[in-house]
């Protein structure tokens, strides 16, 4: 089986969806033996195996791109495809018909729908409107993020965004100690719409508040500078701490020493309205309780450990947040619990299950 991915996945500010893929890499192996996957880095294409590099070629075009997968796809006499989407144009779609010929099985995965929010060259809107039409002449099953029958007319398989459990660890509870310690661990781009708290913070404190409330952001991204100034300007800076990107022990310590989490506020930016990012899912397996902005396809949205903000441009309202805190601080209970819940719901191996089905058939 082959895992065909259009990106560079050895690229620092990708480590999520890397992590995403090997994860999902793993499920496919234990279900249908070896499994291969790419990379596009440079000019030139990887093909991997368990992390290691098998091959490596010049693809200066996409078409050389998926050129170079197609003899991949006959020397390793692979049967199986698992396609992640990086929009429509004449090359992939003569990609999908050659897989077609080939009988290779495969799925389509969408990361995300709609994603015309996303795109800015007119080109680009352009050629993957036209493109994107002819989709479902060669593809028998997709999926996607969004609770979702079909997508441009392809039968749609919903799924969830996943953990690997084991990368995870179990946080410490932590002692009150004055402080409500907000944690959010991103790479910072628009999307993720932390100005929101950060103006709730400073809308908290004109109004007279007295928590001592300490934000803390882990990641880079072009977002930063505008937080800085925003917190500078606010005369936050005491209570906005810039981790700069972390790792390991070092991002377990933040987990640890944090009392809740901090999902995406902005994908109204995008246009989204319902989602499921990987990263509440790692809070919710490391058992830290979260807030975010959308609707999320994993959880209900009223669960005593979470709280569901409006998807829109409005300052987070730190009486919310408090209550949130007043309710899970301490205790164990909840933290146990959010643990068990990812296990059952939010594993790879749990949510690729319909997906391997599909294979199997």
């Amino acid at each position: 089986m082959i895992y065909v991915f259009l990106g560079d996945l050895f690229r620092k500010e990708v480590i999520g969806v890397r992590k995403k893929v090997i994860a999902q890499c793993k499920v496919f192996a234990k279900n249908f033996g070896h499994i291969y996957y790419t990379s596009y880095s440079g000019q030139m294409v990887y093909l991997l195996s368990e992390g290691k590099v098998l091959q490596k070629e010049a693809a200066v075009t996409k078409q050389e791109f998926y050129d170079w997968v197609l003899k991949w796809i006959h020397q390793y006499g692979i049967e199986k495809a698992y396609v992640r989407y990086s929009l429509s144009d004449k090359y992939f779609i003569d990609f999908l018909r050659e897989l077609q010929k080939k009988q290779v099985v495969f799925v389509l995965e969408f990361p995300t729908i709609p994603y015309d929010g996303e795109l800015s060259n007119k080109r680009t809107i352009l050629e993957d409107a036209y493109y994107r039409k002819q989709l479902s002449e060669y593809v028998g099953q997709c999926t996607t993020y969004s609770k979702m029958d079909s997508v441009f007319g392809i039968p749609c398989i919903p799924l969830m965004n996943g953990v690997d459990i084991e990368e995870q660890p179990l946080k410490k509870c932590r002692k009150k100690d004055g402080r409500i310690v907000l944690l959010a661990i991103a790479y910072m781009a628009g999307w993720h719409g932390y100005e929101r708290v950060i103006e709730g913070m400073a809308q908290y404190y004109r109004m007279g508040g007295e928590k001592n409330i300490l934000f803390k952001l882990v990641g880079t991204g072009p977002e930063i500078g505008k937080y800085r100034k925003l917190a500078e300007e606010y005369g936050l800076d005491q209570r906005i701490e810039f981790c700069g990107k972390l790792e390991g022990k070092e991002l377990d310590s933040q987990y640890d020493e944090s009392d809740i989490a901090v999902g995406s506020l902005g994908l109204y930016k995008k246009g989204l309205e319902q989602a499921a990012p990987i990263k509440l899912r790692e809070y919710c397996s490391r058992g830290i309780p979260f807030i975010y902005g959308y609707r999320d396809i994993g959880f209900e949205g009223n669960e005593e450990y979470l709280l569901q903000l409006p998807n829109r441009n409005e300052n987070v309202s730190m009486e919310s947040v408090i209550a949130l805190y007043e309710r899970t601080a301490e205790n164990k209970r909840i933290i146990s619990k959010m643990r068990e819940i990812a296990i059952q719901n939010f594993t790879w191996d749990s949510i690729l299950k319909p997906i391997i089905s599909f294979y199997n058939v």
